[in-house]
């Protein structure tokens, strides 16, 4: 029988999953984990409840890591106002469980106030998450750097504080040098300015995602990135919400934070398609030039930021892994023997405060002289941004989330706190994936109920591809360069074949032979790495339709068929079948074949629309759209199944400098 539960200040209507707040009559609406796992606590009349007891419970049949609950007792007790070293409701009992401890009755309001209460505001809970950078797992911990006339520095001490506790996602923050002033993300849409002590004053709202804050060093003016339909927009604000330059929107797919060279001149960072480029953009004119940064054979182009001297500095990552900032004469400055995918400069000690190699739980700061110095580490969940004002103190989101592959059900058939994707099931109900989980991106098996792990690697290797052979037995990947085939115990062959860039496409063509696309070249490969056959080909995607023996051809908005693969190189036997609209085409990707029917992932407005085409009927159709669609599956029956991230949960911390004695 349903029950309204009273505890301290606080009802839980059982019956509707709401949460009513007694001294602010502030109702509510519980996600569903959140409020079994209150459900659970409030029947357990005080017992101490073990940590695989409420797993069981909330997550029945169903793998989970051990950070999962954290996160969810994480929400609940924020939503309860229950600090956990002062607990009032929820007790942890270390290494044994949780308890709780608040003294329960049912709940009778007077029928007077009984229905005004459960008409108060009703607070949404956000849970979902940023997409757009891409998430570098490096693993490694040695650091080699290369200074000058640089004295030793002391051992920094800081104290961490919160200055956003809200549910949701508060990210990219950025503090002003001078200015008692911090900018951030809300959940996607949301430009919030506040002071440095957290009070919020002033919130600006846009109708699609944004990205990237960024303050002039001396005045009262920011930038940032909005992303509208394929275009990237940037937007120069004051604090108080008077708009300052809007630019004209320019194709790209991501975007950096901005650095200002002056009131009026700003290198941007954009990328359309896989890597970044530097630009200087132009305020008055609305302008931007591509700067010459020096990159050596296999490097990339990763960020620009002002440090010493007010010059500007380029982050480069080689071919290896490794790290590099210069610049635009090619002068290295510093040197990291892992990939460094977020940084700053701290003007007061004068060092780079960046990510070290252990998924961004720890941040670190290197003197030019090669000093390194561990800043903090984070708790619970990783670090994402970092910002530092004259004084010394840093500010920074501490993020955590959880991923879920979920059925047609909405049930998930794998929860983990780590970055699961590329999900692709086979007929016979079997679902092979990849995670991130221990630093480098494995390959996992989910047959019969059970998740096993295929692949043990180290280093900084990652896949970006997998499908089930024809015949079913093999699983084809890549990790880097390298093509990899898994049985169901584990590797049996890795080759490096002959392309001439990165891979952006592979396949199986036969049972016995595996294609490979570099947007440059097309090749074929027996399963011991011969090559068989190579062709010139740039087009905009490529697959092979086992059931047809038929190659798709995307191009130019047009979808064609080559019935062989010797005449993909004359486009007089393509035949056309359907054309695209721009959102159906922008970052088009995940293209997948089940009976006949073509399935893909697209993103407008950096909102992903899962797309499917039949064949037959050359007629196109949306069948699901989301925030933070990372990966899609077609399972046997022939329903979706999404891995996705969710749950996710950001707030910006400070990180207060105390001077050493």
């Amino acid at each position: 029988m349903n029950t309204n539960t009273q505890f301290l200040t606080w009802v839980f209507f059982d019956n509707t999953d709401e949460l009513l707040n007694l001294s602010t009559e502030k109702v509510t609406k519980l996600e569903p984990q959140v409020a079994q796992l209150l459900k659970l606590f409030i029947y357990s009349n005080g017992e101490l409840l073990t940590r695989d007891a409420i797993v069981n419970h909330i997550w029945p049949n169903i793998v989970v890591e051990h950070n999962s609950l954290y996160q969810l007792l994480t929400k609940l007790r924020r939503l309860l106002s229950d600090n956990p070293k002062q607990p009032r409701i929820i007790k942890t009992i270390p290494k044994k469980g949780y308890q709780f401890i608040a003294d329960t009755q049912p709940y009778t309001p007077q029928k007077t106030n009984e229905t005004s209460n459960k008409k108060k505001i009703v607070t949404q809970l956000s849970w979902w998450k940023l997409a757009v950078l891409p998430v570098v797992i490096a693993c490694g911990s040695a650091i080699a750097f290369y200074s000058q006339n640089t004295t030793k520095t002391p051992q920094p001490k800081y104290k961490m504080s919160d200055l956003s506790y809200d549910l949701g996602l508060e990210y990219n923050v950025d503090a002003h040098k001078t200015k008692d002033l911090i900018a951030y993300i809300k959940n996607f849409n949301d430009l919030v300015f506040s002071n440095k002590q957290g009070v919020i004053l002033n919130t600006i709202k846009f109708p699609s995602r944004i990205h990237h804050p960024s303050w002039h060093s001396e005045l009262d003016l920011i930038s940032f990135w909005q992303y509208y339909q394929d275009k990237c927009i940037l937007h120069v604000y004051k604090s108080s919400g008077q708009a300052i330059h809007r630019s004209k929107g320019q194709k790209c797919t991501h975007t950096r934070a901005s650095s200002w060279q002056s009131s009026s001149q700003l290198t941007i960072n954009l990328a359309n398609g896989a890597h970044f480029k530097p630009f200087n953009y132009d305020l008055h004119t609305g302008n931007s030039l591509e700067l010459p940064v020096i990159l050596h054979d296999g490097d990339t182009f990763q960020h620009s930021i002002i440090a010493w001297q007010g010059k500007s500095y380029y982050l480069i990552t080689s071919a290896d892994h490794k790290s590099r900032l210069i610049t635009l004469d090619g002068t290295v400055h510093m040197q990291w023997e892992h990939p460094i995918t977020m940084l700053t400069y701290d003007p007061k000690r004068q060092t780079i405060i960046s990510n070290n190699s252990d998924k961004h739980h720890t941040l670190i700061a290197t003197s030019r002289d090669g000093q390194q110095q561990i800043i903090a580490n984070a708790v619970q969940g990783i670090f994402t941004d970092l910002s530092v004002d004259l004084t010394g103190d840093i500010y920074t989101a501490v993020e955590t989330w959880q991923v879920n592959i979920r059925d047609k059900d909405e049930l998930p058939i794998f929860s983990t706190t780590s970055i699961e994707y590329l999900p692709v099931s086979n007929l016979l109900g079997e679902t092979a994936f990849m995670s991130k989980r221990s630093g480098v991106c494995e390959v996992y098996l989910y047959s019969e109920d059970q998740v096993k792990q295929l692949s043990y690697n180290q280093g900084y290797e990652y896949v970006n591809h997998i499908e089930w052979q024809p015949q079913l037995n093999l699983l084809l990947t890549n990790r880097d360069k390298n093509i990899l085939l898994y049985d169901r115990q584990g590797k049996i062959m890795q080759f490096l074949p002959d392309q001439i860039s990165t891979i952006t496409q592979l396949g199986w063509h036969t049972n016995e032979q595996v294609w490979v696309y570099d947007t440059q070249t097309l090749s074929t490969y027996n399963l011991t790495g011969q090559r068989l056959n190579n062709f010139t080909l740039h087009v905009d995607a490529l697959l092979y339709n086992n059931q047809s023996a038929q190659w798709l051809v995307f191009d130019d908005y047009t979808l064609y068929t080559v019935n062989d693969l010797s005449h993909l190189t004359n486009r007089d036997n393509w035949v056309p079948i359907n054309t695209f609209s721009k959102q159906q085409y922008n970052q088009h990707r995940n293209f997948k074949l089940r009976d006949n029917t073509l399935y893909w992932l697209s993103s407008w407005s950096a909102k992903d629309y899962i797309w499917q085409l039949s064949l037959e009927e050359a007629s196109v159709s949306l069948i699901k759209s989301d925030e933070l669609i990372w990966h899609y599956d077609i399972a046997k029956d022939g329903s979706l199944n999404i891995a996705k991230m969710e749950a996710i949960e950001g707030d910006i911390k400070k990180l207060s400098l105390i001077d050493p004695q």
